[in-house]
């Protein structure tokens, strides 16, 4: 795995400079290197290395869907993975995140926005489930094993509870 943040750089530099003549922006940052991904920053480019045995068809599916739906989901640069040692490889536009240290500032109205006209769009009968789910379950046994004290825990684990019962007319 030891290769493979330096030829992902080499790959994000390449796409973000794909028409463009040679790089004047500095050496790529690596923002994530774990398990399940590994994402690399070069200019306005990302990619990403999804984790190994990712079902190629199904990650398809996904780049096929946020490409349809570009005022909802932030569209792929390229329509197809590549593949990199044991990885498929993603390329994505760079956006601005949200600082951690001030989760206030983020944009939680037009969140909001996106995700209510995300529901209303449907979905590909094949598209296959997303990890949302399991990250979230996981993140809030983290909540609970963590900050059992903190002020928000209380009305985080309130929500998550309800998140089953609620449903749109």
């Amino acid at each position: 795995m030891t290769d493979l943040v330096p030829e992902l750089a080499g790959r994000a530099e390449a796409e973000a400079h794909r028409d463009t003549t040679p790089c004047p922006c500095g050496a790529p940052v690596t923002l994530a290197h774990r398990p399940d991904a590994t994402v690399v920053r070069h200019a306005n480019t990302v990619a990403k290395a999804h984790a190994p045995h990712t079902d190629a068809t199904g990650l398809a599916l996904r780049l096929t869907t946020a490409a349809r739906l570009p005022g909802i989901l932030l569209p792929p640069l390229t329509k197809a993975p590549a593949a990199l040692h044991d990885r498929l490889v993603t390329f994505w536009p760079y956006g601005t995140p949200v600082d951690p240290d001030t989760p206030e500032a983020a944009p939680w109205e037009a969140a909001a926005t996106l995700l209510a006209r995300l529901h209303r769009s449907p979905a590909p009968p094949a598209l296959p489930p997303m990890r949302g789910p399991a990250k979230a379950a996981r993140a809030v046994a983290r909540l609970r094993d963590t900050a059992p004290g903190h002020l928000a825990t209380h009305a985080v684990l309130r929500a998550w509870a309800s998140r089953g019962t609620r449903r749109t007319t």
